[in-house]
């Protein structure tokens, strides 16, 4: 059985005239004959009472008749749906993020790729950077963000930086330096460094460590925390101090202070398959190539 038999069944029983369901479907009203003959053989049930005068159909006719346009319309809308994918109009696009970088570009490009493309699905992952590079690498997901100092030299990886972010240390408001404009890590050399647990961010504590061996010394390392408000709450309550990006301390309670410190700036970078042929995508990079530039544009003035 072929997709063609449904058809031809489905014309004939809407109009129930072999003549005039023929010059529909644009063939000989034998042709259709044989076609809806060999339909009812292949079923070993007759879908059609036929006389001289009218044509009617059986009640097996009748839910074949049913299910036949259930089948057509879904087989119409997986067409549809395909062509909406060449076209970049449909599709899924998925987007990998760790959430708690809080870059504001990501949110502002979802919301304007959302309503330039209201028919395309947007899934998003919460996923740390290994994981992100995992489903890229594989063409799972489209695009992902991340630190660029923590991703590995990979052939197939592309990146767009996105920003920028001067590091800082929180600290806690008693502190003798929260007063202070910024401060050089070597300063720093006695306290006590809180972590994100590893488990969420496994990266933080090499990276740190690297730091703070360029400024000459080897950090001593306190409580963990899984969250930044979790992290921001030890510092608070004197645990110890954190390292954070300038962008993260923005969108941060006012428990701690944060001074900023002779780090170099962290930069934060759109990931993506360079061979991912995605249209879907390279849309959603255009939006975000767009917003950086406006982003760019108002820092500057």
């Amino acid at each position: 059985m072929e997709l063609r038999h449904l058809r031809y069944f489905k014309v004939l029983a809407e109009l129930l005239n072999f003549s005039r369901a023929a010059e529909q479907l644009r063939m000989t009203q034998p042709a259709l004959s044989r076609q809806i003959l060999a339909l009812e053989e292949e079923l070993d049930e007759r879908l059609l009472d036929r006389n001289r005068v009218s044509v009617q159909l059986t009640d097996a006719g009748r839910t074949f008749y049913s299910q036949t346009c259930k089948i057509l319309a879904q087989v119409d809308m997986a067409v549809a749906a395909v062509h909406e994918v060449g076209e970049g109009v449909g599709g899924e696009l998925i987007i990998c993020n760790d959430w708690r970088m809080g870059n504001q570009l990501v949110p502002a490009s979802l919301i304007e790729f959302r309503a330039r493309h209201p028919r395309a699905e947007v899934t998003l992952q919460d996923k740390k950077v290994k994981d992100q590079l995992k489903l890229i690498l594989n063409q799972r997901a489209h695009v992902g963000f991340a630190v660029r100092e923590l991703l590995p030299k990979h052939r197939d990886l592309r990146e767009m930086l996105l920003l920028r972010s001067p590091l800082g240390v929180f600290l806690p408001p008693a502190h003798a330096l929260a007063r202070r404009q910024s401060v050089r890590l070597a300063e720093l050399a006695d306290e006590t460094w809180i972590l994100f647990d590893p488990k969420e961010v496994p990266d933080y504590q090499d990276y740190l460590k690297r730091l703070c061996r360029l400024s000459g010394f080897t950090p001593r390392f306190g409580i963990t925390a899984a969250t930044l408000e979790g992290l921001i709450g030890r510092v608070a309550s004197g645990y110890g101090i954190a390292l954070m990006p300038e962008h993260i301390m923005r969108t941060s309670m006012e428990q701690v202070a944060f001074v900023l410190t002779d780090c170099s700036p962290i930069e934060l970078c759109a990931i993506w398959h360079g061979q991912n042929k995605s249209k879907l995508l390279q849309q959603y990079l255009n939006i975000l190539r767009r917003n950086l530039t406006l982003a760019k544009s108002k820092s500057s003035t």
